[in-house]
């Protein structure tokens, strides 16, 4: 599970923000990539989701993260990001 007083300082400021126990797998920002990019050796969040798709692909990116290094600070139904998976 995330942490958020371990965020990593790259991530823009809002909801969604990626702390430093990223192993920059990539699962987000292929899920995500309007929302979280590559930045070397850990990915963080360039973008903060606008729109439903955009939260629903970020959340996506939330529940497939291996090492749950993504969090948020507003309180969303993780079950959108699980059920929009096929």
């Amino acid at each position: 599970m995330a942490n958020v007083h371990q965020r990593l300082p790259e991530n823009v400021p809002g909801d969604f923000y990626v702390d430093v126990s990223c192993i920059d797998c990539d699962t987000c920002s292929q899920l995500a990539p309007t929302i979280f990019r590559d930045h070397g050796e850990q990915c963080s969040v360039y973008h903060q989701p606008e729109t439903e798709a955009e939260t629903r692909l970020s959340l996506m990116a939330l529940v497939a993260c291996p090492t749950g290094s993504i969090g948020k600070t507003e309180k969303h139904d993780a079950h959108i990001g699980i059920d929009a998976f096929p």
